[in-house]
Formats: C-alpha cells, sequence, structure tokens
C-alpha cells in the first residue's frame, strides 16, 4: 500500500513538473472553462442591447409637418441612428450601396396631404439585405415609428400636426437594393470566412508548432535561409491551400443556388489576406505557445466568439456598443463584411478597399513581430 501511495504521489510530481515547464498551457489548462464560459457570457451581454444604433438615411421628399412628425419618431427609435438626410431618393441609395447606411427611408412627396384627406399612403425602405439581421431591425423601427406616429394622432386632446386624423394603416413598401432576398441563406459568405479563419489556424499548427515539436523547426532556422523567409514561404503554402478551400466552397455555394454577383478575383483576394492576417496572428502566438494542443485549445476558444463578433452568423450593428467596438477592432470583422458585399452586392473593389487595407496593414504589423519573437525563442 505504501509503494502504491508512494509511486503514484511521484508520477503526480512528474505531471506537475511538466506542467510547470510550459505555464501557458498549464494557465489554459487550469482557465480554459473559466474563459470558454466568461467568453460566452459576455457575448450575451453583447446581445442583449437596449439599443442598436444600426446607421440609417432618411430622403423627406415631401417636406410636410406631418413627414416631420415622422422624422421626430424615427431619430428617437432605440433601433436605429439617422446619420444623414438627402435630398433625393438617388442619394438615399446610394448612401446604402456605398456602405453607409444599412437602409434608406424615402417619404414620398404628397405623403402628408394624402394621409389627411384619404387616412391611406406609404413610405418607401430600401435595405441593403447583406447585413443579416440589421434590414428586420431598420423595418422594425420604421414600422414602430409610423405607428407611434398614428397613436400619437389619435389620442384625445391631440393639436399637432395630425389633428382631426382618423386612424389607418401607412404601408411600408420594402425594397432591398441588391443583395440576397429575404428568404435566402445568410450564412454561407460567413461560413466561408470562418473556414479561412480556422484553416488558417490549422495551418500554424501543422506548419510551426509541430515541427517544433518534431525537432525539425530549430533545424530549419539554423540553415543560411532567413527566418523571415521561412515564414513567407510557410505563408504562401496557406494561401495556396486557402485557394483550393475557396474554390470548394464557391463550388458548394452553386450547387446550393447561392448567386454571386461580385468578381470572384476579389473572394479570392479577401480571403486570402484573411488567411494571411490570422497566420500572421497564428505566428505571434507559436512563438510563445509551443504545444500543438495548446494551440488547439486557444482555436477552439476563439471559435465560438469569433462566430458572432467577426460578422458570420450576425451583422455588428446588431451588437451593443461594448460588442460593436470589439467587433470593429477584430480585421476578421472587415474581412467577412467584405465577402458578404462582394457576394450579395456585387461591389468593386472601391467598396472594399478599406476591409482590404485593415486585413493588409494588420498582417504587416504582425509579420515582424512574429519575426523577432521566433529569433528571441529559439
Amino acid at each position: 500500500m505504501k509503494e502504491l501511495v508512494r509511486d503514484s504521489f511521484a508520477v503526480t510530481v512528474k505531471e506537475l513538473k511538466e506542467l510547470s515547464r510550459d505555464p501557458v498551457s498549464l494557465a489554459l489548462t487550469i482557465m480554459f472553462p473559466i474563459l470558454l464560459i466568461s467568453i460566452f457570457v459576455v457575448i450575451s451581454q453583447a446581445f442583449g442591447a437596449s439599443s442598436y444604433n444600426i446607421p440609417v438615411v432618411v430622403a423627406d421628399l415631401d417636406g410636410s409637418s406631418v413627414s416631420k412628425v415622422l422624422l421626430d419618431k424615427l431619430t428617437t427609435s432605440p433601433l436605429i441612428r439617422v446619420n444623414q438626410f438627402v435630398q433625393t431618393d438617388e442619394q438615399a441609395v446610394q448612401a446604402v450601396q456605398s456602405g453607409m447606411a444599412t437602409g434608406a427611408v424615402i417619404i414620398p412627396k404628397g405623403f402628408g396631404q394624402a394621409l389627411l384627406s384619404s387616412g391611406h399612403t406609404y413610405v418607401i425602405l430600401q435595405t441593403d439585405n447583406s447585413k443579416l439581421t440589421a434590414p428586420l431591425l431598420v423595418n422594425a423601427a420604421l414600422s414602430s415609428s409610423i405607428q407611434a406616429m398614428l397613436d400619437e394622432a389619435t389620442q384625445t386632446g391631440y393639436t399637432g400636426a395630425l389633428s382631426g386624423f382618423k386612424a389607418a394603416p401607412v404601408d411600408v413598401i420594402i425594397r432591398p437594393i441588391s443583395g440576397r432576398p429575404p428568404s435566402g441563406d445568410p450564412f454561407l459568405p460567413g461560413m466561408l470566412g470562418m473556414i479561412t479563419i480556422l484553416g488558417a489556424f490549422d495551418d500554424i499548427v501543422n506548419a510551426i508548432t509541430r515541427e517544433r515539436e518534431r525537432g525539425t523547426f530549430p533545424r530549419l532556422v539554423l540553415t543560411p535561409i532567413n527566418i523571415f523567409s521561412v515564414y513567407m514561404g510557410k505563408m504562401s503554402s496557406t494561401v495556396v491551400i486557402n485557394a483550393v478551400r475557396t474554390t470548394l466552397m464557391l463550388i458548394i455555394f452553386a450547387l446550393s443556388g447561392l448567386v454571386i454577383r461580385g468578381n470572384i478575383i476579389f473572394i479570392y483576394l479577401t480571403t486570402s489576406l484573411i488567411a494571411v492576417f490570422t497566420l500572421s496572428l497564428g505566428l505571434v502566438i507559436s512563438s510563445r505557445v509551443r504545444s500543438s494542443s495548446t494551440l488547439t485549445i486557444l482555436e477552439i476558444a476563439l471559435t465560438f466568439p469569433l462566430f458572432q463578433l467577426s460578422g458570420a452568423v450576425s451583422s455588428a450593428e446588431t451588437l451593443a456598443p461594448e460588442g460593436r467596438a470589439l467587433a470593429y477592432s477584430l480585421p476578421w470583422t472587415y474581412g467577412n463584411d467584405a465577402i458578404r458585399r462582394i457576394i450579395y452586392l456585387g461591389v468593386g473593389f472601391n467598396a472594399i478597399a478599406v476591409d482590404i487595407l485593415v486585413l493588409l496593414l494588420s498582417s504587416l504589423v504582425l509579420l515582424p513581430i512574429a519575426t523577432l519573437l521566433a529569433k528571441r525563442t529559439m
């Protein structure tokens, strides 16, 4: 019995010593369940938003006192933020197409007179359906603002612009500018972005961490080849593998009936830059995390929040302010946004230039850091 206890104690000490040699792995082993639950709590709080601030432009072609009542209701809605008033419906459409707004509310000429005389009129809502749930929230904000206006007009003692009005419906005519139809699959483009991210993380495990575990990475570094060239070579191979993944996903898109409106070359460019940025971040992490199992745990831990924060299954506009700020601090969010706009809106390079620039600059910042850390930890 004493021998059993002694041997068990010896193995316990040995295991703890091995774990203590890799403090990052030890910390993750202890903190991973807590970290994962905490992430879910943060994400759920981010979605529990009392207001969304989804950007909307308004074209008041009527300019009457009645339309101004509706505008007052719109500007106080907790769901949207009216960030610009334009003069024509063409300007409203352009604002949505350029990505400056998710929706455009167009109040037609004669709106006020029609509402007071016949009690029936309409408002036009132009939406960008590449934004997942955001257009639905814009529609809800417009509908609730109209209802609030009508309810106020029918209250006893009301003396405003709609005095004497008898309750009647106001139709909301929804005209998606482009993008997926309301019944279309909203998640496929986001899945392409997530597959690119997870694939690049797997490439890190295969290209760096497992090579270190096999003892071949130090030998490679000791050759006359510069460490930067080593990283660039591994990055180039990731771009090739990512192109194959992207091709397979585009085939799946075609078989599922998804229409790609934009240039396919821009899709390859965007997914390649997402992969390069992910690989650059992974190279920085792998300079400190030496175990492939630890890196895999990190990959799993990042997967769940990235589904929500990077725009894979929901648009950043639907997050609470803290969640939205976190989402827009992640270059992946810009990559997923670019993929959606290319596929659903058919935009050109100018429309995604900012997204491309964010991914490119982020990679250019991280790659030298990864190279410096690698030299210090050989």
